[in-house]
């Protein structure tokens, strides 16, 4: 009986994660259609100059009713938000994290924006993929900073933001 060689790569080597790794997960919980992969990209995009290595993120798209219940029951916030992040795990180089937005609150909020309500769903997911890759919208600094890195993000995928919408305004303070 001849027993064939087995390879040099020893158990340490296959448990190693590759170099760099993001993973993101798309789950529409509502009747209308979506562009999953549009929101993907957008994930994709805030993590590619980030300092992790491995990114898992979900998005999941709801309604007003499901966003508002999350809002109350982890933030205790008693009114539907349009956008909610969440890191589950983040431990660098490793972030896994959760993002959920309100498809209803898109719809509603897009003809003031001037834009449509894809675009605006979309602005919230860059909105919660850019919280969970590091950035604020507390102290006016902060909002200024995460307003350019939106507006950025949103021209890679080929969406201007609408010089009518007050909150892409120098003056815009508004966090969230």
């Amino acid at each position: 009986m001849h027993l064939k060689k087995l390879s040099e790569v020893t158990i340490s080597d296959k448990l190693d994660p590759p170099e760099r790794s993001l993973r993101v997960l798309v789950a529409n919980e509502t009747a209308a259609a979506i562009d999953a992969e549009r929101l993907e990209s957008a994930v994709r995009l805030a993590f590619a100059d980030s300092h992790y290595a491995w990114v898992e993120v979900s998005v999941a798209v709801v309604d007003d009713e499901m966003i508002h219940e999350l809002n109350r029951q982890f933030l205790d916030h008693d009114y539907p938000t349009d956008v909610l992040s969440f890191a589950l795990e983040d431990d660098p180089p490793r972030l896994e994290g959760e993002i959920v937005v309100s498809l209803d609150m898109a719809e509603r909020c897009a003809s003031e924006a001037g834009w449509s309500a894809d675009d605006e769903l979309l602005l919230y997911v860059a909105h919660g993929a850019l919280h969970l890759a590091g950035y604020g919208d507390k102290p006016p600094e902060d909002v200024a900073e995460m307003r350019a890195a939106e507006a950025d993000l949103l021209a890679k995928l080929g969406v201007t933001v609408s010089p009518g919408d007050s909150r892409w305004r120098p003056d815009a303070q508004e966090g969230h």
